[in-house]
């Protein structure tokens, strides 16, 4: 079957391009082709753009450049990681800027999937409603496990359009119980949770793609959202004293300044942050990616707020790792359990869910 994928892969962002490679490799061992839809609109390219890119008066680019400047070469490092990335480890459709733009390309495949990540979440800046698929005039619809985001049921303005869209699909499946509770009140299709891509490839797996060689010899935590989140450092701060290691972040914001035990390691794409991740003693994450791979590798970790959000709850009930979700409040009444944890129910749960995700996703294929 000739397949073409739509989805967050493009963001700078660790878990968008990771999860889309990820689904893409399952794709392809499945035996069929794939690519990617490489629609980059203006909005998403202004959001990740390099520093001295981005647009904004004279005097907001020299503020920021007077802010950043003394890693200015890291994070352009970082940028360029990211497009090694993207053009050397995804299959790719030439670039679409547009809906209107993949309307005129009149694309002919035999299946078109919506996959994974936040993409049917109409709050992010970069959303387009090219995630729904409207411009697909010839093959079947299908979607792998798409999110809606933290808080699917405030999608009320757009419930109307949503169901439109998704009328026209013979399969989806969605990532979690908020995402699947809006879809199925929308629309008469069968709806499945399925596991968020990354967790199609086992933990080996991922270790054969990235160099296993440390990328920092210390000990250290590391700690990750993908905004600056301040009970995200502050609690890495305390386990961070706790532990007597040290706190590594990939991201800088001029607010992180006022946090003095934090080490910027900023020159990072996704091969490169998983390796961080896997060698890290512990992670602090404000991210739902980097508390998924930190269940995978099987890493201990606190998930900040993580029983608040959707999309970390329902993986972390099932995983029986609940007890994993911290905000500052009970950060004392959990202190004597940092290093404390066991995934044996976890790596059964996933070894059991991936069987069934790749079966979803070869028979709504075929099918």
């Amino acid at each position: 079957m000739k397949t073409a994928t739509i989805t967050f892969h493009a963001a700078h962002n660790y878990g968008s391009m990771l999860q889309a490679y990820a689904l893409q490799q399952t794709i392809l061992n499945l035996g069929h082709e794939n690519v990617i839809l490489n629609l980059r609109t203006d909005k998403q390219k202004e959001l990740y753009a390099k520093i001295c890119n981005r647009k904004g008066g004279i005097i907001k680019k020299m503020s920021r450049i007077f802010f950043y400047f003394q890693y200015l070469h890291a994070l352009n490092r970082k940028y360029d990681l990211f497009e090694k990335f993207l053009h050397d480890d995804l299959l790719l459709t030439r670039e679409y800027a547009t809906l209107h733009d993949l309307e005129l390309a009149d694309l002919k495949y035999d299946c078109f999937i919506s996959g994974g990540d936040q993409i049917w979440n109409t709050s992010p800046i970069d959303f387009d409603w090219s995630y729904y698929l409207p411009f697909a005039k010839s093959g079947k619809k299908i979607s792998y496990a798409v999110s809606m985001g933290p808080h699917a049921e405030l999608q009320v303005f757009n419930q109307k359009k949503i169901k439109q869209y998704l009328s026209s699909y013979t399969h989806i499946s969605v990532r979690e119980k908020g995402t699947y509770d809006l879809v199925s009140s929308l629309v008469a299709i069968p709806v499945e949770i399925s596991l968020d891509p990354v967790f199609l490839l086992t933990r080996e797996d991922w270790r054969g793609k990235f160099n296993k060689q440390r990328l920092l010899e210390d000990e250290y935590i590391l700690v990750y959202s993908p905004g600056y989140k301040p009970e995200v450092y502050e609690i890495a701060e305390k386990v961070s004293k706790e532990i007597n290691v040290k706190i590594v972040t990939t991201l800088y914001t001029p607010q992180m300044a006022q946090y003095r035990n934090l080490k910027k390691v900023l020159a990072v794409g996704p091969w490169e942050f998983l390796n961080l991740l896997d060698h890290a003693k512990f992670i602090v994450s404000g991210s739902f990616h980097a508390t998924a791979f930190s269940v995978l590798f099987n890493k201990p970790f606190y998930a900040v707020r993580g029983s608040q959000d959707n999309r970390m709850k329902t993986f972390l009930e099932n995983a029986n790792l609940l007890d994993r979700s911290i905000c500052d409040s009970d950060f004392n009444s959990k202190i004597n359990r940092i290093l404390d944890l066991s995934f044996e129910d976890a790596n059964a749960f996933f070894a059991k869910e991936r069987s069934k995700s790749i079966a979803y996703l070869k028979e709504s294929i075929n099918n």
